[in-house]
Protein backbone atom coordinates (compact mmCIF):
# COMPACT_ATOMS: atom_id res chain seq x y z
CA UNK A 1 0.00 0.00 0.00
CA UNK A 2 1.31 3.69 -0.50
CA UNK A 3 0.15 7.06 0.50
CA UNK A 4 -2.33 7.61 -3.21
CA UNK A 5 -3.94 3.73 -2.18
CA UNK A 6 -4.67 4.81 1.28
CA UNK A 7 -6.27 8.10 0.53
CA UNK A 8 -8.23 6.21 -1.98
CA UNK A 9 -9.84 4.10 0.85
CA UNK A 10 -10.74 7.10 2.59
CA UNK A 11 -12.26 8.65 0.02
CA UNK A 12 -13.94 5.23 -1.65
CA UNK A 13 -17.53 4.67 -2.08
CA UNK A 14 -17.20 1.46 -0.09
CA UNK A 15 -15.71 4.13 3.12
CA UNK A 16 -18.72 6.52 2.61
CA UNK A 17 -21.55 4.29 2.65
CA UNK A 18 -20.01 2.64 5.83
CA UNK A 19 -20.04 5.98 7.71
CA UNK A 20 -23.55 7.05 6.89
CA UNK A 21 -25.97 8.06 9.46
CA UNK A 22 -28.84 5.32 10.08
CA UNK A 23 -27.03 2.16 8.80
CA UNK A 24 -27.01 -1.22 10.35
CA UNK A 25 -23.20 -1.39 10.35
CA UNK A 26 -23.09 -5.25 11.68
CA UNK A 27 -25.39 -6.09 9.01
CA UNK A 28 -22.89 -4.13 6.31
CA UNK A 29 -19.74 -5.47 7.68
CA UNK A 30 -21.52 -9.09 7.39
CA UNK A 31 -22.51 -8.48 4.36
CA UNK A 32 -18.85 -7.14 3.21
CA UNK A 33 -17.10 -10.15 4.79
CA UNK A 34 -19.61 -12.18 2.94
CA UNK A 35 -18.87 -11.01 -0.20
CA UNK A 36 -15.21 -11.48 -0.06
CA UNK A 37 -15.36 -14.78 1.18
CA UNK A 38 -14.39 -14.28 5.05
CA UNK A 39 -15.89 -16.89 7.26
CA UNK A 40 -17.37 -15.33 9.83
CA UNK A 41 -20.08 -16.03 12.70
CA UNK A 42 -22.80 -13.36 14.16
CA UNK A 43 -22.67 -14.02 18.05
CA UNK A 44 -25.49 -12.02 20.43
CA UNK A 45 -23.68 -11.96 23.10
CA UNK A 46 -25.90 -9.84 26.27
CA UNK A 47 -27.90 -7.63 23.45
CA UNK A 48 -24.39 -6.84 21.23
CA UNK A 49 -23.65 -8.40 18.16
CA UNK A 50 -20.55 -9.90 17.66
CA UNK A 51 -19.27 -10.04 14.20
CA UNK A 52 -16.40 -13.19 14.74
CA UNK A 53 -14.23 -14.12 12.00
CA UNK A 54 -12.24 -17.74 11.89
CA UNK A 55 -10.23 -18.89 9.42
CA UNK A 56 -10.08 -22.61 8.19
CA UNK A 57 -8.19 -24.60 10.60
CA UNK A 58 -4.80 -24.88 8.49
CA UNK A 59 -4.61 -21.29 9.49
CA UNK A 60 -3.96 -22.39 13.11
CA UNK A 61 -0.91 -23.73 15.06
CA UNK A 62 -1.79 -24.62 18.48
CA UNK A 63 2.31 -24.43 19.33
CA UNK A 64 1.72 -20.65 18.95
CA UNK A 65 -0.60 -17.97 20.45
CA UNK A 66 -3.41 -17.53 18.80
CA UNK A 67 -4.12 -13.16 18.34
CA UNK A 68 -7.72 -11.28 18.81
CA UNK A 69 -7.46 -8.24 17.09
CA UNK A 70 -10.83 -6.25 17.75
CA UNK A 71 -11.97 -3.14 16.87
CA UNK A 72 -15.62 -1.63 17.45
CA UNK A 73 -18.21 -0.72 15.46
CA UNK A 74 -20.69 1.20 17.30
CA UNK A 75 -19.60 4.80 17.48
CA UNK A 76 -21.77 8.18 19.25
CA UNK A 77 -24.96 8.35 18.15
CA UNK A 78 -25.29 11.22 15.51
CA UNK A 79 -21.90 11.04 14.40
CA UNK A 80 -20.45 9.80 11.19
CA UNK A 81 -17.67 8.27 13.71
CA UNK A 82 -15.21 8.46 10.89
CA UNK A 83 -12.16 7.82 13.11
CA UNK A 84 -13.92 6.61 16.08
CA UNK A 85 -14.19 3.50 15.27
CA UNK A 86 -14.87 3.51 11.03
CA UNK A 87 -11.23 3.59 10.30
CA UNK A 88 -10.02 0.72 12.43
CA UNK A 89 -13.00 -1.50 10.95
CA UNK A 90 -12.17 -0.72 7.85
CA UNK A 91 -8.66 -1.37 7.99
CA UNK A 92 -9.70 -4.62 10.28
CA UNK A 93 -12.26 -5.98 7.08
CA UNK A 94 -9.65 -5.10 4.75
CA UNK A 95 -6.87 -7.23 6.53
CA UNK A 96 -9.75 -9.57 7.33
CA UNK A 97 -9.99 -10.52 3.33
CA UNK A 98 -6.35 -10.66 2.85
CA UNK A 99 -6.08 -13.53 5.10
CA UNK A 100 -8.15 -15.38 3.26
CA UNK A 101 -5.05 -15.47 0.64
CA UNK A 102 -2.55 -16.39 2.86
CA UNK A 103 -1.14 -19.73 2.78
CA UNK A 104 0.55 -20.12 5.99
CA UNK A 105 -0.69 -20.03 9.17
CA UNK A 106 -1.04 -16.84 11.02
CA UNK A 107 -2.87 -17.38 14.39
CA UNK A 108 -5.61 -14.27 13.49
CA UNK A 109 -8.88 -14.06 14.73
CA UNK A 110 -10.94 -10.75 14.06
CA UNK A 111 -13.58 -9.65 15.94
CA UNK A 112 -15.77 -6.38 15.06
CA UNK A 113 -17.28 -5.28 18.28
CA UNK A 114 -20.35 -3.77 19.51
CA UNK A 115 -20.96 -1.63 22.93
CA UNK A 116 -17.93 -0.03 23.39
CA UNK A 117 -19.56 3.06 23.85
CA UNK A 118 -21.58 1.98 26.49
CA UNK A 119 -18.34 1.78 29.02
CA UNK A 120 -18.91 5.05 30.08
CA UNK A 121 -22.42 3.95 32.03
CA UNK A 122 -20.19 1.51 33.99
CA UNK A 123 -17.46 -0.90 32.57
CA UNK A 124 -19.60 -3.87 33.36
CA UNK A 125 -22.68 -2.84 30.63
CA UNK A 126 -19.25 -2.72 28.03
CA UNK A 127 -19.92 -5.31 24.70
CA UNK A 128 -16.40 -6.42 25.99
CA UNK A 129 -16.94 -6.91 29.23
CA UNK A 130 -19.53 -9.58 28.87
CA UNK A 131 -17.32 -10.76 25.43
CA UNK A 132 -14.48 -11.24 27.32
CA UNK A 133 -16.98 -13.25 29.73
CA UNK A 134 -18.02 -15.47 27.29
CA UNK A 135 -13.91 -15.83 26.21
CA UNK A 136 -13.33 -17.48 29.88
CA UNK A 137 -16.00 -19.51 29.46
CA UNK A 138 -14.81 -21.00 26.23
CA UNK A 139 -11.56 -21.38 28.08
CA UNK A 140 -10.00 -18.56 25.63
CA UNK A 141 -8.96 -16.20 27.96
CA UNK A 142 -4.99 -17.20 27.05
CA UNK A 143 -5.05 -16.01 23.92
CA UNK A 144 -4.09 -12.11 23.61
CA UNK A 145 -6.63 -9.53 22.10
CA UNK A 146 -5.00 -6.42 20.49
CA UNK A 147 -7.80 -3.08 19.94
CA UNK A 148 -7.72 -1.11 17.70
CA UNK A 149 -9.57 2.04 18.14
CA UNK A 150 -9.50 5.72 16.75
CA UNK A 151 -7.01 4.62 13.79
CA UNK A 152 -7.78 6.86 11.16
CA UNK A 153 -5.94 10.28 12.15
CA UNK A 154 -2.15 11.06 12.31
CA UNK A 155 1.39 9.19 11.72
CA UNK A 156 2.60 8.00 15.03
CA UNK A 157 1.28 4.17 16.55
CA UNK A 158 0.41 5.01 20.33
CA UNK A 159 0.54 1.53 22.69
CA UNK A 160 -1.74 2.70 25.29
CA UNK A 161 -0.46 2.19 28.92
CA UNK A 162 -4.08 2.84 30.19
CA UNK A 163 -5.30 -0.31 32.30
CA UNK A 164 -2.11 -2.02 32.84
CA UNK A 165 -0.76 -0.25 36.45
CA UNK A 166 -3.12 -0.01 39.96
CA UNK A 167 -4.08 -4.01 39.78
CA UNK A 168 -2.67 -7.14 41.79
CA UNK A 169 0.50 -7.77 41.08
CA UNK A 170 0.26 -10.85 38.73
CA UNK A 171 -2.19 -9.18 36.19
CA UNK A 172 0.24 -5.87 36.57
CA UNK A 173 2.85 -8.09 35.39
CA UNK A 174 0.78 -10.15 32.63
CA UNK A 175 -0.73 -6.44 31.11
CA UNK A 176 3.00 -5.07 31.34
CA UNK A 177 4.69 -8.45 30.01
CA UNK A 178 2.18 -8.29 26.83
CA UNK A 179 2.50 -4.18 26.61
CA UNK A 180 6.39 -4.40 26.46
CA UNK A 181 6.40 -7.37 23.72
CA UNK A 182 4.22 -5.26 21.79
CA UNK A 183 6.42 -2.35 21.64
CA UNK A 184 9.13 -4.54 20.36
CA UNK A 185 6.50 -5.03 17.69
CA UNK A 186 6.10 -1.77 16.96
CA UNK A 187 10.19 -1.21 16.95
CA UNK A 188 10.00 -3.67 14.30
CA UNK A 189 7.12 -2.78 12.08
CA UNK A 190 7.12 1.04 12.21
CA UNK A 191 10.63 2.17 13.51
CA UNK A 192 10.56 5.88 14.58
CA UNK A 193 6.32 5.85 14.44
CA UNK A 194 5.08 4.62 17.44
CA UNK A 195 5.02 5.65 21.44
CA UNK A 196 3.73 4.27 24.84
CA UNK A 197 1.22 6.98 26.27
CA UNK A 198 -1.90 7.19 28.35
CA UNK A 199 -4.74 7.22 26.03
CA UNK A 200 -8.71 7.08 26.59
CA UNK A 201 -10.29 3.63 27.61
CA UNK A 202 -11.43 1.50 25.08
CA UNK A 203 -12.66 -2.42 24.42
CA UNK A 204 -9.54 -3.06 27.09
CA UNK A 205 -11.53 -1.52 30.27
CA UNK A 206 -14.03 -4.39 29.36
CA UNK A 207 -11.78 -7.20 28.86
CA UNK A 208 -9.21 -6.66 31.58
CA UNK A 209 -12.39 -6.44 33.85
CA UNK A 210 -13.29 -9.83 32.76
CA UNK A 211 -9.85 -11.43 33.49
CA UNK A 212 -8.35 -11.06 29.79
CA UNK A 213 -5.23 -9.51 28.54
CA UNK A 214 -5.38 -6.90 26.10
CA UNK A 215 -3.28 -4.08 24.63
CA UNK A 216 -5.23 -0.76 23.06
CA UNK A 217 -3.32 0.59 19.47
CA UNK A 218 -4.15 3.90 18.84
CA UNK A 219 -2.91 6.29 16.26
CA UNK A 220 -2.15 10.25 16.41
CA UNK A 221 -0.57 13.12 14.72
CA UNK A 222 3.00 12.54 16.15
CA UNK A 223 2.84 16.79 17.08
CA UNK A 224 -0.19 16.47 19.31
CA UNK A 225 1.42 12.71 21.15
CA UNK A 226 4.50 14.63 21.95
CA UNK A 227 2.55 17.77 23.28
CA UNK A 228 0.40 15.22 25.86
CA UNK A 229 4.03 12.94 26.44
CA UNK A 230 5.52 15.93 27.52
CA UNK A 231 2.76 16.60 30.32
CA UNK A 232 1.42 13.65 31.43
CA UNK A 233 2.75 12.64 34.47
CA UNK A 234 5.99 10.48 34.39
CA UNK A 235 8.07 8.31 37.21
CA UNK A 236 10.25 10.79 39.37
CA UNK A 237 13.19 8.90 38.22
CA UNK A 238 12.39 9.58 35.00
CA UNK A 239 12.74 6.41 33.71
CA UNK A 240 10.59 5.37 30.88
CA UNK A 241 10.78 1.94 31.61
CA UNK A 242 9.25 2.24 34.89
CA UNK A 243 5.35 2.49 35.39
CA UNK A 244 4.10 5.94 35.23
CA UNK A 245 2.12 7.47 38.10
CA UNK A 246 -1.75 7.02 38.15
CA UNK A 247 -3.63 8.87 40.97
CA UNK A 248 -6.70 8.18 42.68
CA UNK A 249 -9.54 11.30 42.22
CA UNK A 250 -10.96 10.75 45.62
CA UNK A 251 -9.64 14.09 46.69
CA UNK A 252 -11.95 17.50 46.00
CA UNK A 253 -9.27 19.07 44.61
CA UNK A 254 -6.86 17.54 41.86
CA UNK A 255 -3.74 18.96 40.55
CA UNK A 256 -3.48 20.20 36.53
CA UNK A 257 -1.49 17.03 36.40
CA UNK A 258 -4.04 14.88 38.13
CA UNK A 259 -6.70 16.73 36.27
CA UNK A 260 -5.12 15.97 32.57
CA UNK A 261 -4.29 12.24 33.62
CA UNK A 262 -8.69 12.36 34.59
CA UNK A 263 -9.68 13.82 31.43
CA UNK A 264 -7.43 11.40 29.20
CA UNK A 265 -8.45 8.24 30.27
CA UNK A 266 -11.79 9.14 31.14
CA UNK A 267 -11.84 10.63 27.43
CA UNK A 268 -13.53 14.06 29.05
CA UNK A 269 -13.69 17.58 27.12
CA UNK A 270 -11.96 20.19 28.42
CA UNK A 271 -13.79 23.14 29.28
CA UNK A 272 -12.63 25.61 26.08
CA UNK A 273 -10.69 28.24 28.60
CA UNK A 274 -8.99 25.42 29.88
CA UNK A 275 -5.22 25.28 29.71
CA UNK A 276 -5.38 21.86 29.68
CA UNK A 277 -7.43 22.40 26.21
CA UNK A 278 -3.97 22.65 24.44
CA UNK A 279 -2.32 19.48 26.01
CA UNK A 280 -5.05 16.96 25.49
CA UNK A 281 -4.74 16.12 21.33
CA UNK A 282 -7.38 17.36 18.85
CA UNK A 283 -7.88 14.25 17.33
CA UNK A 284 -9.40 13.07 21.36
CA UNK A 285 -11.25 16.26 21.10
CA UNK A 286 -12.84 15.82 17.91
CA UNK A 287 -14.12 11.82 19.36
CA UNK A 288 -18.24 11.63 20.03
CA UNK A 289 -18.50 15.24 17.98
CA UNK A 290 -20.09 15.96 13.77
CA UNK A 291 -16.34 16.83 13.10
CA UNK A 292 -15.77 13.00 13.83
CA UNK A 293 -15.60 13.17 9.93
CA UNK A 294 -14.13 11.52 7.22
CA UNK A 295 -12.49 14.85 5.68
CA UNK A 296 -10.63 14.33 9.76
CA UNK A 297 -8.80 11.16 8.48
CA UNK A 298 -4.95 10.62 7.00
CA UNK A 299 -3.83 8.55 4.35
CA UNK A 300 -0.90 8.29 7.18
CA UNK A 301 -2.61 6.66 9.38
CA UNK A 302 -3.98 4.50 7.07
CA UNK A 303 -0.29 3.39 6.03
CA UNK A 304 0.38 2.63 8.96
CA UNK A 305 -2.10 0.71 10.26
CA UNK A 306 -1.45 -1.58 7.29
CA UNK A 307 2.17 -1.93 7.75
CA UNK A 308 1.69 -3.13 11.71
CA UNK A 309 -0.97 -5.18 10.51
CA UNK A 310 1.05 -7.01 8.13
CA UNK A 311 3.45 -7.01 10.63
CA UNK A 312 1.33 -8.67 13.31
CA UNK A 313 0.70 -11.32 10.66
CA UNK A 314 4.13 -12.97 10.68
CA UNK A 315 4.48 -12.96 14.49
CA UNK A 316 4.57 -16.06 16.06
CA UNK A 317 5.19 -16.45 20.05
CA UNK A 318 4.98 -20.03 21.94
Amino acid sequence: MDKNTAAAIIHSSLFKSFVQLGIDRAAFISAWLRAHAVPHTVVDISGNKNIIVRYDSSAYNPIFKTKILVGHYDRAEGTQGANDNSAACMQLMLFAEHLVHVQDFHNIKIIFTEGEEKGAKGIRNQGAYALGTGLRKLRMDNEEIYVFDCCGRGDTLILSESGIYGRDSDKTQGLQAFHERCIGYAQRACPNRFLSLLTPYSDNAGFIAAGITAQVFTVLPAVEAGILLKNIPVPKSGRAQEPRRFFSFQKKSKTAAEELTDLVIKNKKPDPDSPLAALIPKTWQLMHTEKDAIDSLTPEAFLLMFRFLRFLETVKEP
